[in-house]
């Protein structure tokens, strides 16, 4: 298996398996210990497995416009932004953050279980074009910094003033000396910053070590376990789970990544096509009154079965499980929806995520002043 930058600290101190064929921590202490404490504090997590692209030169613009349907040259300098590498068919290869670093320069931050077919995709669109594709994966760490403390425990290291660092805002910057790249994002629906060292490799790991040392003074070391239930609880989707190559983004609720009135992208025929269509299926999050669902399980109504759980946990916050799913279109919200546990079936509610009060968690909660 494939390791990271921080695997003897991870060895060390916490609980090891086996992610996109990475050898990663799924906890230090327990994934409820580290869930609660990102929400309520702050957690820092080893995402350094996820793919980092460059993509650089005169048309890196113009590629990008051709692999997103979300408009990219309107993006500003030091934006990054969410969107969808989509195929022919409209079905979702990959979701991904991109950060414009310069006018002709762009990070596009994958997948670890996708990377490679990402940057396929992305090389054979590329033929031709005055662009620079580089895999970046391997020659930096990638460190995520998630909560409510999440700025205050970064101030003291970094060379920039985080209050100036809007969310989705990013800088090239140092931390403790090190070269990184800073942007105010995340996948816990918290408040935060993701972290990329330059320079470090497996081999020499010492600038990423150095930079998880430093956090972990006044951050709490959180593993995979963690990082999924706190996405779940946001509503975030995961790839391979939630959404596949088979989904197209209506289906997915994620159809507001479409920029009005742009084509020529890789699947925008389709997506005329598909735009103002009966949709098949949508998806909805769900809260049982008990038990905990799983990817797979059978969600049913007083009509017999209308589809099935893509990803379920426990959550901390509710005390209860959740789950999000993928249900006919001709559910309504007011639908009673049971899931089936272990050959019973458990009765809940569907529910909008966030899954938790958003006046009390979240990144949105930052102005409340908790």
């Amino acid at each position: 298996m494939k390791r990271t930058q921080l695997f003897d600290y991870h060895k060390q101190n916490g609980k090891l398996t086996e992610f996109a064929g990475y050898e990663m921590p799924l906890w230090y202490t327990s994934i409820t210990d580290e869930h609660l404490a990102v929400r309520d504090a702050c957690g820092i997590f080893d995402v350094s497995h996820m793919g980092r692209l460059a993509i650089k030169g005169r048309e890196s613009a113009a590629l990008l416009e051709r692999l997103v349907p979300t408009n990219v040259q309107s993006q500003q300098v030091t934006k990054s932004f969410y969107t969808l590498l989509l195929n022919e068919q409209a079905g979702i290869i990959d979701d991904l953050i991109i950060f414009r670093k310069a006018e002709d320069e762009f990070l596009a931050v994958v997948n670890a279980a996708n990377k490679d077919h990402d940057l396929s995709h992305v090389v054979k669109q590329a033929a031709g074009r005055e662009v620079e594709v580089e895999d970046q994966t391997s020659t930096s760490a990638m460190i995520a910094l998630q909560g409510p403390r999440a700025a205050e425990v970064l101030a003291p290291l970094v060379g920039i003033d985080l209050a100036s660092l809007k969310r989705f805002r990013g800088a090239e910057t140092e931390v403790l000396g090190n070269p990184c790249t800073v942007s105010r994002t995340g996948y816990t629906g918290e408040d935060g910053f993701e972290i990329i060292v330059g320079g470090t490799s497996v081999e020499e790991p010492k600038r990423a070590l150095d930079v998880w040392n430093a956090l972990a003074k006044s951050a709490k070391p959180c593993g995979l376990g963690a990082r999924d239930s706190l996405r779940l609880e946001a509503g975030y989707p995961l790839h391979g789970s939630d959404i596949d190559e088979k989904t197209n983004p209506f289906e997915a609720g994620l159809s507001w990544v479409l920029s009005a009135g742009k084509a020529g992208y890789v699947g925008s025929e389709a997506i005329s096509r598909i735009r103002g269509a009966p949709l098949r299926v949508v998806a909805k999050g769900i809260v049982l009154d008990q038990g905990i669902p799983r990817h797979g399980f059978d969600v049913l109504d007083d009509s017999g079965k209308i589809g099935a759980v893509t990803s379920g946990t426990f959550s901390p916050i509710l005390r209860k499980g959740i789950a999000l799913a993928r249900v006919s279109a001709t559910v309504t919200d007011a639908a009673k929806p049971w899931v089936m546990i272990r050959d019973e079936k458990s009765s809940g509610r569907f529910a909008k995520p966030p899954f938790y009060d958003e006046k009390l968690y979240g990144w949105k909660r930052q102005s409340t002043g908790k």
